[in-house]
């Protein structure tokens, strides 16, 4: 469900920003924006669709300020 949906997604952007990254031995920093979408609402979605609106708050996020999850 989307609630579940959202943690994965918490979990997968903490799990990166606290990972350390290392190229050519340096440290590399990096956090993730995610979008996240669901199909529960009163009307049917087509995949294209929930692809489409998932992007949509995958932008919102990084509008925001990067490094985070919107739903």
């Amino acid at each position: 469900d989307k609630q579940q949906a959202l943690e994965v997604a918490e979990r997968i952007r903490a799990s990166v920003e606290q990972h350390k990254f290392t190229f050519d031995q340096q440290l590399i920093r990096l956090t993730i924006s995610l979008g996240v979408a669901d199909c529960s609402g009163p009307t049917a979605l087509t995949a294209s669709e929930l692809i489409k609106a998932a992007d949509e708050r995958l932008y919102q996020a990084k509008r925001a300020g990067r490094n985070r999850v919107v739903s």
